[in-house]
């Protein structure tokens, strides 16, 4: 693992040993369960770490996997939020999980201390993932829209994935995403100036569309870019990188 182009941005503004309330969104097909082997390093340090799972997936398959959208979502991690009580959020979010991790930003502001982008989906006002792809992996998922069913899960390979530890571990728990989601138009706010923004890129996942998230965040003075070289799925690949990723990035330990 190497970590490299770390640019600074807002100054720190705590101790190394504040403690911090994470709540971590999973990427599309997935669930909670995601965030397996990076939950418990964040709690074992001794913060609060929440690892909702979105409608329609992981252990709540049987609810709404046919009809789920972007908006449910959003809701799920906001009413999680706001039912948990909780304040000065940091939101990590991992692939679609930056599509819901926006509209949660925009929905409850001011209980947002920081967001992570994990190699994710940043979208503009009005942008669907779909619309976010490139042209030639669109067909992919306009045949599930089409057809009105679920959008099954991408090949392994596609993900990079190849110990068979790992295949073994998420083949059972991989669901078809609703297709809804992936098609419903973003509503995106300007950052508030209080709310920490990084964006980690992880360069063994080449290409589009996540080197062009990057350049595009990259204009803002006050967004973090890093990368971590590892796969699309480094929670999974590098999980103590992405542990050390996180809490470097806010300042902690």
């Amino acid at each position: 693992m190497t970590e490299v182009n770390v640019r600074p941005g807002k100054e720190q503004r705590t101790a190394k040993d504040e403690k911090r309330t994470f709540v971590l969104v999973h990427g599309g097909w997935c669930g909670g369960w995601l965030w397996h082997y990076v939950a418990p390093a964040l709690q074992d340090r001794g913060h609060v770490v929440t690892t909702p799972t979105l409608t329609g997936l992981g252990e709540r398959r049987h609810v709404g996997n046919g009809t789920a959208d972007l908006s449910n979502h959003i809701e799920d991690i906001v009413a999680h939020i706001e039912m948990e009580g909780f304040q000065d959020v940091t939101l990590v979010c991992q692939s679609y999980g930056g599509m819901v991790g926006t509209g949660v930003l925009a929905r409850i502001p001011d209980k947002i201390r920081s967001i992570i982008y994990l190699d994710a989906f940043v979208p503009v006002d009005g942008e669907g993932l779909v619309d976010i792809l490139p042209a030639e992996n669109r067909a992919y998922f306009q045949a599930a829209k089409d057809e009105d069913r679920p959008v099954p899960p991408l090949p392994f390979e596609y993900l990079q994935i190849t110990d068979p530890a790992l295949i073994e571990f998420m083949s059972p728990r991989l669901v078809n995403q609703p297709w809804r989601t992936l098609f419903e138009p973003a509503k995106v706010i300007p950052r508030p100036s209080h709310v920490r923004m990084s964006y980690v890129r992880c360069i063994a996942n080449t290409g589009e569309p996540f080197d062009s998230i990057m350049k595009r965040l990259a204009w803002d003075p006050e967004v973090r870019i890093t990368t971590l070289d590892t796969t699309h799925l480094c929670m999974l690949t590098e999980p103590e990188a992405t542990v050390k990723m996180i809490l470097d990035l806010e300042g902690i330990s």
